[in-house]
């Protein structure tokens, strides 16, 4: 079986390790930079660095890609990517196959396979981050759209009144729920974390409490949204909050509130499961996307 080195390009981290046969093997991470050719020099350091030979790199990214050509309408929140063939850049630095994707396509994919979704055809997997992704599997297809865009939750809206100030990434990105959290306790954002929050949260600080439900409730309204849309049999929570458990119990709250709302529906509750494979969806997702493109 061949070791494909996994990437998952975030915002503010790059999260590496080698898979084998399905098993993931060491995760370490270092800071994303933010500027082109910062990067390369970051991944070109990466790869001379392996201990072990490997047979492929597989990377998990941000952004509207073209899966088959490599080319990038843009890369989200790597904002030095835009309109350039993606594929190429990367291939130019490893001496081996290269794959990219989508990063919420790659988490969908890791849950298709280690995770929730074994066995499901038809779901919704909701990347709660820097912004928020969408992977979308419809009668045991990943969808993609004519566009390469399907399952660009970020840009979702409900209130076009606001602007950008409603779209889906701001708010239900993480920094949404540490922005008024930090202020409430008087702190910089950047001096908070979601492990500091939810520990609020369980503490029973009201701030938090309130902050989380705020969250849940619009949340659950684009949750409700897509389950009228797609009725998929589960939706799945991913992204690093998705390890705390509590967060479900808030949401399925907040989604009992919008069917308790309406005196007659014809919809089924939304089924919403966390992440199985958690923060390491993404890299999964990456070598299984490897693995489909060129071979075991």
């Amino acid at each position: 079986m061949k070791k494909i080195l996994v990437l998952d390009i975030g915002g503010t981290f790059i999260k590496y390790g080698v898979m084998t046969d399905g098993v993931l093997g060491l995760v370490q991470k270092q800071v994303t930079p933010k500027a082109s050719d910062a990067f390369k020099k970051c991944l070109t350091k990466l790869y001379n660095e392996l201990v072990e030979p490997i047979d492929g790199v597989s990377i998990s990214m941000p952004g509207i890609i073209n899966a088959d050509t490599g080319f990038a309408v843009h890369g989200g929140s790597l904002e030095f990517i835009r309109q350039m063939n993606i594929l190429a850049f990367y291939q130019a630095i490893f001496d081996c196959p290269v794959a990219v994707e989508n990063d919420a396509r790659c988490a969908i994919i890791g849950e298709m396979n280690l995770g929730q979704l074994q066995g499901v055809n038809n779901a919704i997997m909701i990347v709660l981050g820097t912004g928020v992704g969408g992977g979308l599997l419809v009668n045991g297809q990943i969808v993609r759209g004519a566009h390469q865009s399907a399952g660009e939750l970020s840009f979702v809206q409900t209130n076009s009144s606001m602007g950008m100030a409603d779209f889906f990434a701001v708010k239900n990105s993480v920094y949404s729920l540490l922005k008024p959290f930090a202020h409430s306790i008087n702190k910089q954002t950047s001096d908070v974390n979601g492990e500091l929050f939810f520990e609020a949260v369980k503490s029973g600080n009201q701030d938090a409490q309130r902050i989380l439900h705020t969250y849940c409730n619009s949340l659950a309204l684009q949750i409700w949204n897509l389950q009228t849309i797609l009725d998929p049999e589960k939706i799945v929570i991913g992204g690093g909050i998705s390890s705390q458990t509590i967060l479900l119990d808030y949401l399925n709250q907040e989604l009992k509130k919008i069917l308790d709302s309406l005196s007659i529906s014809p919809l089924i509750s939304p089924s919403v499961v966390l992440s199985a494979v958690g923060n390491n969806a993404n890299l999964i997702g990456a070598y299984f996307y490897f693995i489909q493109r060129h071979g075991e």
